[in-house]
């Protein structure tokens, strides 16, 4: 029975002294702690230490989605400044506090997600059960937030798995699952089922009755590795010194989160609990206002949102679309049709013989060995969603399907051919959608009867990993199928941003000059090396020559020459998008073509890499002179920054542009797509954001400036001067 109830929580008693806080939120579908739940949490304790019949707390979530998502992050965007978010820190350090001092033994029951706050709060508690079920999850994840665990995380967790171990979860983000807790020891047992949950927590309360509390004051020497570092301070001196040297390399600029998480952590081992607490509250408050925490807070608040859609009126629904055909079955139509099984379509996959099938049958099983190899899933789900998909040779089947995605080859005739037979062959309330990074989808609804239905849907690679897909709405395209595609999409777990056709659509239109801009530095003597070190450095998950060798050096000739018309009267005489091409043609010839053959920008080997020294000889040779004796006469440092410049201004200029246009809903959307679809420094907020954040004033300057001295391409739209025009920035923040 509840003996003890408030909104948010309430505690139940049994009549052995064993109690239970059990958590709900209201209008909630995962609990965070918000006001109310501390306010809830400060009167449970205050009863739970008058109530003298009470002898083990068990704390648990009334809720299937998980225990505790952590802070509410939208408390972040109301700070005035940086004394309310140390008192944010400070009142949840209070409370967990006197969580744990407790006059009673306590016991997490951790199920789902258990982030950030939620782990904070269970390492406040004296003992943790873990389900062993793939949505278990337990991880700090602040520092992708621009901020660190700011209510004893950074001191609690050191405590219960080691160093090493936790300086992992903090600054790598890494989150473990139940059986990963067990062995580390964040958990001390581990339930297999829901029914074994019941066994085990009384193995737990057995435990806490005998032992009573735990209080965890120094770091735990488990391991051998543990005992040999983290045992002396010259050893943890290695430790700290290994974690800084991997920061230098991984961390980029402008990102003081994980240097403020070290030092907290160091502190507190260092000076003690009260030392560091202090330390972790003053981090909060420094990092809570910086750039780096507004714009990753906005991205993790944006990617929380439906899509903006200019399709206002119109209705769609992702229950609508439960059947599904993938029309060729390569790696991006594998990917789209797994994903689809995964979230509950019956999906019928139909390729050109039966080799190409059974190539195309294997793909989509291999990702399903992967998700549970990688215990995304178990082996029972995977195999009931695999029986979900069908192949077939044939036309049969697609008059019973509600939506076809067409992943063929990107050649415009056989995309039209093949949708002329869908409008055929598909009931007249499917939708048909073609899966093209950079096709015209207002050329494949030529000719059709019904181009209403017909629209773009443009997955990454690999679909998998990938969170964005940019639904393409061409002039014919009804708004009921956009909106639809857009609920589909995010029923599949994506983040869909709806985009206007137009060449290279949103993400490629901004990559294409950044790529080109690389190619042209390459040519004036500046090391591709040092190129994608500076661009990871200012935050891209990978290098313009990086990405090339990933996308693969055909796909990116494809996209280049389809994107060229937008481009053609702003490439300098000396390189345009022809001398491009003609590198990638040779590369080709020579079956360079990035990861996929082995050698491309880099030599590939496994995961390891290095530099092809055999392109050099192919980058085009007429670039100006004077501006690559000028580059090459520069220090490395001031050479990469120049160099930098030249790629990030450019992105930021057609980014502008795509907004100008109306490619986009809103500058929000063009920013997310491009962090969404090519990690975009996040911390940066989107290319738009950053130019904001630099003043539109300046970037029209800088550019204005490049283009005085390298040539039209850097000349500044209309679009971006209208915004240094204008008194308001853009996005708004």
């Amino acid at each position: 029975m509840a003996g003890f109830q408030r909104t948010t929580l309430r505690i139940e008693e049994r009549p052995d002294g064993i109690a239970s806080l059990r958590i709900d939120v209201p209008d909630r579908t995962m609990n965070v702690f918000t006001s109310q739940v501390f306010a809830d949490l400060e009167d449970a304790l205050s009863y739970v230490e008058e109530e003298k019949k009470i002898q083990v707390l068990a704390v648990r979530s009334d809720k299937s989605t998980g225990f505790m998502a952590g802070a509410d992050i939208k408390a972040f965007t109301a700070l005035r400044g940086s004394e309310d978010a140390l008192e944010i820190s400070a009142r949840g350090q209070e409370a967990f506090n006197k969580f744990a001092a407790l006059r009673v033994p306590t016991i997490a029951l951790v199920h789902g997600p258990c982030l950030g706050g939620g782990l904070e709060f269970a390492l406040a508690c004296d003992y943790r059960l873990a389900l062993d079920h793939p949505k278990t999850q337990l991880g700090l994840p602040e520092i992708g937030l621009g901020l660190l665990p700011g209510w004893g995380g950074t001191q609690r967790l050191p405590r219960a798995v080691g160093l090493e171990r936790a300086l992992q979860v903090i600054l790598q983000m890494r989150r473990l699952t139940a059986q990963q807790a067990l062995r580390w020891g964040l958990a001390d047992e581990l339930a297999k089922s829901e029914a074994e949950l019941a066994a085990k927590l009384n193995v737990l309360i057995d435990r806490a009755i005998e032992h009573g509390k735990r209080p965890l004051m120094r770091l735990p020497l488990r391991t051998w590795r543990q005992r040999f570092l983290e045992s002396t301070p010259a050893g943890r001196w290695l430790v700290y010194r290994v974690a800084e040297r991997v920061m230098q390399k991984r961390v980029p600029e402008d990102m003081p989160a994980p240097a403020e998480a070290l030092r907290a952590v160091r502190t507190g081992l260092s000076e003690g609990l009260a030392a560091g607490l202090k330390a972790e509250r003053e981090a909060i408050a420094r990092l809570a206002i910086t750039p780096a925490c507004r714009n990753l807070v906005k991205l993790f608040l944006l990617s929380e949102k439906p899509s903006k859609s200019p399709e206002k009126s119109a209705t769609g629904s992702s229950e609508s679309i439960r059947r599904v055909a993938l029309i060729g079955a390569g790696s991006m139509g594998a990917g789209i049709a797994q994903l689809a099984a995964v979230r509950g379509c019956d999906v019928v996959v139909q390729e050109v013989n039966d080799a190409a099938l059974a190539a195309g049958m294997q793909k989509i099983k291999a990702l399903f060995d992967k998700a549970v190899a990688s215990r995304v899933m178990t082996e029972d789900a995977a195999r009931k969603q695999l029986a979900a998909v069908h192949g077939t040779t044939k036309w049969e089947g697609l008059g019973e399907v509600d939506l076809v995605v067409e992943a063929v080859l990107e050649d415009m005739e056989l995309k039209r051919s093949v949708f002329r037979e869908l409008e055929q062959r598909a009931r007249p309330s499917a939708i048909l959608a073609t899966n093209t990074s950079s096709l015209s989808v207002t050329q494949i609804q030529q000719g059709l009867q019904h181009p209403e239905r017909v629209a773009g849907l443009h997955f990454f690679n690999p679909v998998h990993k990938m969170p964005l897909v940019e639904v393409v709405r061409a002039p014919a395209t009804s708004d009921q199928a956009v909106a639809t595609l857009v609920q589909w999409s995010t029923a599949l777990g994506k983040m869909p941003v709806v985009v206007q056709d137009s060449p290279g659509f949103v993400v490629n239109r901004i990559l294409m000059p950044y790529l080109f801009e690389a190619v042209v530095l390459a040519a004036e003597g500046v090391p591709i090396e040092r190129m994608d070190k500076a661009m990871r450095r200012f935050g891209m998950p990978m290098g313009p020559f990086e990405m090339l060798d990933q996308v693969g050096l055909d796909v990116a000739a494809h996209v280049g020459q389809a994107v060229q018309p937008v481009f053609a009267d702003r490439l300098s005489a000396s390189m345009g998008f022809e001398g491009m091409r003609q590198l990638f043609v040779q590369m080709q010839a020579k079956g360079w073509l990035g990861q996929k053959s082995g050698q491309g920008f880099y030599l590939h080997r496994g995961k390891k890499k290095k530099i092809n020294r055999g392109v050099g000889a192919l980058l085009p040779k007429d670039s100006a002179s004077s501006e690559r004796q000028l580059l090459a006469g520069l220090p490395p440092a001031v050479q990469m920054q120049q160099a930098r410049e030249r790629m990030v201004l450019l992105m930021v200029n057609e980014a502008a542009a795509c907004l100008g246009e109306g490619l986009a809903a809103d500058a929000d959307a063009i920013d997310l797509a491009m962090i969404m679809g090519t990690g975009w420094a996040p911390h940066r907020g989107g290319p738009l954001t950053y130019g904001a954040d630099r003043g539109f004033p300046e970037v029209v300057h800088k550019l204005s400036e490049l283009a005085r001295r390298l040539g039209p391409r850097f000349e500044p739209c209309a679009a971006l001067k209208d915004l240094a025009g204008k008194e308001t920035v853009v996005p708004q923040r």
